[in-house]
């Protein structure tokens, strides 16, 4: 009789030991998801945020363009502006797809691999930028004119337009050596980690607590 009831109670124990165990697995899995989607909503309003501004952005390219038609460097300008801008917009849009089609409920190994393609589509800002830098000097006609209502095309001599145009080649060739850089191949760079700081950065750090997660579950 007292060995039955020293083996019901080692039996009760055990129960009681096991559903322990299954609360703080679940406790800690919230508390981790929690932390990934926290720095998930983060990335999520900084895309909101490039979104609405190039939305805007673009509107005023092609007021800019209708307004000054005739001139063709603010018409360059200005199609840059709202050609870029909208760029920009269809990117924001794809990263918040991916950001928002996440599944906190998914299994570890697929969870952790919707949350790592997120971060490509964030490095198609930084090519973006890239593509971009050729035009520079137009982009800055464009904010002169813009901001300052002033036409710096017709205040530059001969010498200042070969200048002009070095500018350019040179930056053309900055825009292909950068862009050639910006892939998914170098997302896990130091360099690249470095430029997506603050935007982007935020996935790696969901990663960082799916990682501890699944560690603790295979522990267990």
């Amino acid at each position: 009789m007292e060995t039955f009831n020293i083996q019901e109670l080692w039996k009760r124990n055990e129960e009681v030991l096991q559903k322990t165990h299954q609360i703080n697995i679940a406790l800690l899995r919230e508390l981790k998801l929690d932390k990934a989607k926290s720095n998930l909503k983060s990335l999520s309003w900084w895309s909101i945020s490039t979104l609405i501004f190039y939305m805007g952005m673009a509107t005023y390219g092609m007021f800019f363009m209708v307004q000054h038609w005739g001139v063709w460097y603010f018409m360059l300008g200005g199609g840059v502006v709202t050609f870029f801008s909208i760029w920009f917009v269809i990117a924001s849009s794809i990263q918040l797809s991916r950001i928002y089609a996440v599944n906190y409920e998914d299994p570890i190994l697929k969870l952790q691999r919707d949350i790592s393609n997120i971060k490509p589509a964030m490095i198609t800002n930084l090519k973006i930028v890239a593509y971009l830098i050729p035009f520079g000097p137009f982009i800055g006609i464009f904010v002169i004119k813009a901001v300052f209502g002033v036409d710096v095309v017709t205040v530059l001599d001969g010498k200042m337009m070969i200048s002009f145009s070095i500018t350019s080649i040179v930056l053309e060739i900055l825009s292909l050596v950068l862009v050639r850089k910006l892939n998914a191949k170098n997302s896990h760079t130091k360099w690249m980690n470095w430029l997506l700081r603050g935007n982007g950065s935020q996935v790696d750090e969901a990663l960082k607590f799916i990682r501890q997660l699944e560690d603790f579950e295979q522990e267990n």
